[in-house]
């Protein structure tokens, strides 16, 4: 040790310095002791599902039908034509309960309203009438439906029922909120049978119908299950058996 590694002490003594290459020692061991950590263990067997297929169509964020508009139109012969263009000079022999002949492709399947009259207007096709006699254009259908169907009316008023496009925030301009005919065919409201899509899959939830006591069902969750055997055991470890604990 030379001259330079030594000191003074107020005493008078001498003490000897640490060299500065010690200092670097600590961090060091302490890399080597993470690297062997992360080397010598064992990764864990995490159970995961098969993915599932899904169809980029059902995940469309749109309107399922596109609604009459005003005014109402429809093809005819692969031009736009106003509804009144032809009731006007092609009465309804019997508007109260004719046979379709130009409508051929409608099927009305909608309760008690097996009328077109319930709906529409008489004397102008492209309002629809309300019970009192008053008309509303397409554009407010809601308040059609709403005559018969007021408890679903309520729900939809509120947001509990219906489709909700652009933003969840009450009175938010970009919240735009799909009317009736949006969603269901007026002339047969019914939904089809809806193929659910897949649920979230969480890892390491494993098997939800799995019972820790074979009698009765637990209300542990498979990852709560998971915790405790760990504890039990003293080591963490996922199976790979579906994730059971």
């Amino acid at each position: 040790m030379t001259a330079a590694d030594r000191t003074r002490t107020p005493s008078g003594g001498r003490i000897d310095r640490v060299p500065g290459w010690f200092g670097w020692l600590l961090p060091a061991g302490f890399s080597l002791v993470a690297l062997g950590l992360v080397a010598g263990s064992e990764g864990p067997d995490i159970p995961l599902t098969p993915a599932h297929q899904v169809d980029r169509a059902d995940l469309k964020v749109a309107p399922r039908r596109t609604a009459m508009t005003d005014p109402a139109q429809i093809k005819v012969e692969g031009a736009l034509q106003n509804c009144n263009g032809c009731h006007q000079i092609f009465k309804s022999d019997s508007p109260s309960g004719a046979s379709l002949h130009f409508h051929q492709d409608l099927r009305l399947s909608h309760g008690l309203n097996n009328r077109c009259v319930n709906c529409h207007d008489p004397k102008d096709r492209e309002q629809l009438t309300l019970r009192d006699g008053e008309t509303v254009p397409f554009a407010e259908t809601p308040q059609l439906c709403a005559q018969c169907h007021g408890t679903v009316y309520r729900d939809w008023q509120r947001g509990t029922h219906g489709k909700t496009l652009g933003s969840w925030i009450t009175h938010s301009e970009a919240q735009r909120r799909l009317n009736c005919n949006e969603c269901h065919n007026p002339h047969s409201p019914k939904y089809e049978p809806i193929t659910a899509l897949p649920g979230p899959s969480t890892l390491r939830m494993g098997d939800q119908s799995h019972s820790s006591n074979h009698d009765k069902p637990t209300q542990e969750s498979p990852l709560q299950r998971w915790l405790n055997k760990t504890r039990e055991t003293g080591t963490p470890h996922i199976s790979g058996n579906g994730g059971k604990p």
